[in-house]
């Protein structure tokens, strides 16, 4: 259980301080495909984890109430992702 709640935590974690880190460079700009990209690979690990969490309740390890809310959250963000891949594939075909 130890195991899940870090790893939701550090994925958790790692989503929100990728958002804030600073470019170096103000001209330098990300092109959409790569971040469009990035969204879609990091959907791909949240399902993983989803797919881990629900494994763990099934033997056992994870209480099913606790469990449930650990997928509610990665549900969320992964809507959220996949929110912002629309907009920026709009945006980019603009």
């Amino acid at each position: 259980m130890k195991k899940i709640t870090l790893s939701v935590a550090a994925l958790a974690i790692a989503m929100m301080s990728y958002g804030q880190t600073e470019i170096l460079h103000e001209n330098y700009q990300v092109p959409m495909v790569d971040l469009v990209n990035d969204l879609l690979e990091q959907n791909f690990k949240i399902d993983q984890v989803i797919d881990a969490i629900r494994m763990d309740m099934y033997y056992g390890h994870l209480e099913n109430s606790r469990g449930m809310f650990y997928v509610n959250q990665m549900i969320e963000i992964k809507r959220d992702n996949e929110i912002n891949v629309v907009i920026l594939t709009r945006l980019e075909n603009e």
